[in-house]
């Protein structure tokens, strides 16, 4: 269940980043850096996810975002992760591959096995309005463990545009739209968790909420920093 939880935080986090000059709602130059802290089920700081926009490349029609990516945990500040992932920007919309949303430390507890990674995009257009919705997206890890293969899928449905709130977190305060979606984790067993996320224009994800189907807290992520 760890490593599921941790796959949903690298869903959540890694959704908001890429670069303006085709998208609104993200980091907005090479070399900003921002901080997320990421709290449990009861408020205690859980995970320390520091990012830094590392390169901007123009390929054809669309840019290539590489993001830097760390995180450590939040208890003991003993280091978790290290990795970077891409994003790409075109036309109206920024996307994720699926393959971006698994960290190589995941992955590395999984050494000479044959693994394979699939799903859909997360994408988020730049002109967003309230009621509107959004389109579904999932990541399927599948690994052959040679007796037994051994699969994680996480699936984001029902995306929708529900509000614009005000919201003030350390980092300063920030117009943003609320965006809620259903995340469903299948690790062995099958779980369903409800997620609220507050989105701004040029920084990307603010605060998001993660929530048991009776609305009880799983995790609560903030925007701690921007430099």
């Amino acid at each position: 269940m760890k490593n599921s939880l941790i796959l949903l935080a690298l869903l959540m986090l890694t959704s908001v980043y890429a670069q303006d000059n085709c998208s609104k709602f993200y980091a907005t130059r090479e070399g900003q850096k921002l901080t997320i802290h990421q709290y449990d089920k009861r408020e205690r700081l859980e995970i320390i996810a520091k990012y830094k926009v590392k390169e901007i490349e123009n390929s054809g029609d669309q840019n290539i975002i590489t993001i830097d990516m760390d995180l450590t945990d939040g208890r003991n500040n003993d280091h978790i992760i290290s990795s970077s992932f891409k994003a790409r920007c075109s036309g109206n919309t920024t996307r994720l591959d699926p393959e971006s949303f698994i960290a190589p430390g995941i992955l590395g507890q999984y050494d000479g096995m044959q693994y394979s990674i699939t799903g859909d995009d997360i994408s988020i257009p730049n002109d967003l309005d309230i009621n509107q919705e959004l389109p579904n997206a999932s990541v399927h890890m599948s690994v052959n463990g040679g007796i037994m293969n051994i699969n994680t899928t996480i699936a984001m449905s029902d995306r929708k545009v529900i509000a614009k709130e005000e919201i003030t977190t350390p980092a300063g305060t920030f117009d943003c739209y609320v965006i809620t979606y259903t995340n469903t984790v299948t690790m062995g067993i099958r779980k369903t968790f409800q997620s609220t996320q507050w989105i701004s224009e040029g920084v990307g994800m603010v605060k998001e909420e993660t929530r048991k189907p009776n609305g009880r807290l799983v995790t609560r992520s903030i925007l701690h920093q921007i430099n």
